[in-house]
């Protein structure tokens, strides 16, 4: 699978504790999509996934988007 779905299996995490944090922002499709890591997401939605995950599991060192979607970096 992908980091963002080992990060989350880890914690315990469902889809719907990163929509939690982004109501009508970020959907639980969207988050789906970026867990499975087979269709590409865009750079803004990436981003407010970092943002929800590291909300919601306040990290002592918090995660980077490069952290989570690090082949999603080096494409241009």
């Amino acid at each position: 699978m992908t980091i963002l779905n080992d990060i989350l299996e880890q914690a315990g995490l469902k889809n719907h504790a990163l929509v939690e944090v982004f109501p009508g922002t970020l959907s639980h499709k969207t988050v789906q999509k970026a867990r499975l890591g087979l269709r590409p997401i865009s750079k803004k939605a990436e981003q407010k996934i970092t943002d929800a995950l590291n909300a919601v599991l306040l990290p002592e060192t918090p995660y980077r988007k490069s952290d989570i979607f690090p082949k999603n970096e080096t494409e241009s």
